[in-house]
């Protein structure tokens, strides 16, 4: 159905439209019920509208999900967005997908403390940074065409490499590799309870199969988790503060 900004004048009228879309939606997956239901990229009105999180709210409420989440697009300004929507519907959000891996702290990392005060468990995803933990990019590796990475700045693979050898102590100690290191960084910030890296299978000499990516990302250690020290020391190689070029965002933010 189509959707307008009209809608949100009239709740009922949003509502019906959320009911119909997730129907669909269930129907073209085949099920009854989703685990989880995601505000995917919203826009001002989505972050804020009451008339938006009470139709979601309803879903929940007749059984069309389990639970309700939020997931904003790249790293483009939204933190202090995520934080106001966490303090207005915190008890209607249960999940948030955001963008956290070592190598790109900030600004998710000032959304955190929101996220865990207010209940929001949080969903971390690029935790691989764009493929660079890994471990088979090098610095003059050639992207194939078409692949959303070649729309980044020259030179970031070199300039994240350089940081991830800083990080390489801290990965010796604890037995892990680039990617468990990675994912254990991320799930040892208090609100973070799940994550997703991207696989991608690379091109050129010395890639490795998708397949034993993501054999190795399912043993990760569960029960192992970094200090606080550890964190912020990572954190410290990793600083991205001010940067929003990597994603192609607006530099006004």
């Amino acid at each position: 159905p189509r959707f307008t900004s009209s809608d949100l004048r009239a709740p009922e009228g949003y509502a019906d439209y959320l009911r119909t879309a997730t129907a669909r939606s269930l129907e073209r997956c085949g099920t009854d019920r989703f685990d989880l239901l995601m505000l995917h990229n919203p826009d001002e009105t989505g972050f804020t509208s009451e008339v938006v999180w009470e139709g979601l709210r309803s879903l929940k409420d007749q059984g069309m999900t389990a639970r309700l989440g939020i997931a904003p697009g790249p790293a483009n300004g939204f933190v202090l967005d995520v934080i106001d929507c966490c303090e207005r519907y915190g008890e209607v959000i249960d999940w948030a997908m955001l963008i956290l891996n070592p190598l790109e702290p900030w600004p998710v990392g000032l959304a955190l403390p929101a996220c865990e005060k207010h209940g929001v468990k949080v969903l971390t995803r690029v935790v691989d940074h764009g493929g660079l933990f890994h471990g088979d990019l090098a610095e003059d590796h050639v992207f194939k065409p078409g692949d959303h990475r070649t729309f980044r700045p020259q030179g970031w693979v070199g300039h994240g490499m350089d940081k991830i050898v800083r990080m390489l102590p801290t990965a010796t100690k604890h037995g892990l590799s680039l990617m468990e290191l990675a994912a254990i960084w991320n799930l040892s910030h208090p609100a973070v309870e799940s994550l997703v890296p991207t696989f991608m299978q690379e091109v050129g000499e010395g890639a490795r199969p998708i397949e034993e990516k993501i054999r190795q990302f399912a043993n990760l250690p569960t029960g192992l988790r970094l200090t606080a020290d550890e964190v912020d020391e990572i954190r410290r190689i990793g600083d991205n503060t001010g940067c929003m070029m990597l994603k192609g965002a607006s530099k006004r933010h």
